[in-house]
């Protein structure tokens, strides 16, 4: 986030890197990137944008499903993907054109994650087999940050977060038929963008 001073200087565009972590159900370490906008309105106050792309691992499924796998292997995860599109609302506060600004702000996201189905030994003779039905998710998302202005022009911005995302992910073993859901979960994390304003 970086400072307004002119008139004409009411939008910015950015690109970010996010480093976000979870409990380890469904994921402990989702690692991503993204495109943000930005627009000021008066008084500090601002609207945003985003659209994020992330890759992470869905932690042990076989786990969740109460199957033990073959101890003699590592941890056996499922690859995922998400694409989150989101909205946000702030303020932006020590408006400069050169140095530090801070800001805050609050937003929803709406998220289309997938899941590859995994399978693996278990630790008696036999496998599991697990596929995953997936839904939409809605992401409650809270930040606060630090903008350096480098000029009138260019900042680069770092951001705590905190969210909280609502899943509709049902896991399915084909052999034992076993299922569990799982219907939330709270991560937090960082990120960090470079910022041109225009």
């Amino acid at each position: 986030m970086s400072a307004y001073a002119q008139d004409n200087s009411n939008f910015e565009l950015g690109v970010r890197g996010n480093v976000l972590l979870g409990s380890g159900k469904p994921a402990n370490d989702i690692l991503g990137f993204g495109v943000i906008g930005r627009y000021m309105l008066s008084g500090g106050w601002f609207v945003g944008a985003a659209i994020d792309s992330y890759t992470y691992d869905f932690e042990r499924p076989a786990r969740i499903l109460g199957i033990a796998q073959d101890p003699a292997l590592s941890a056996i995860d499922a690859n995922a993907d998400s694409a989150v599109f989101s909205g946000s609302f702030g303020r932006l506060y020590n408006e400069t054109d050169r140095g530090f600004d801070w800001f805050w702000s609050v937003g929803l996201g709406f998220a289309t994650p997938n899941v590859d189905d995994v399978s693996g030994p278990t630790d008696s003779v036999g496998n599991f087999d697990i596929t995953f039905d997936v839904g939409n998710e809605i992401h409650m998302m809270g930040a606060i940050g630090t903008s350096y202005n480098f000029s009138e022009s260019w900042s680069a911005s770092f951001t705590a977060r905190l969210e909280h995302q609502f899943m509709d992910i049902l896991i399915t073993d084909r052999v034992t038929g076993n299922t569990s859901k799982i219907d939330s979960q709270s991560i937090h994390g960082a990120s960090f963008s470079l910022n041109y304003r225009f």
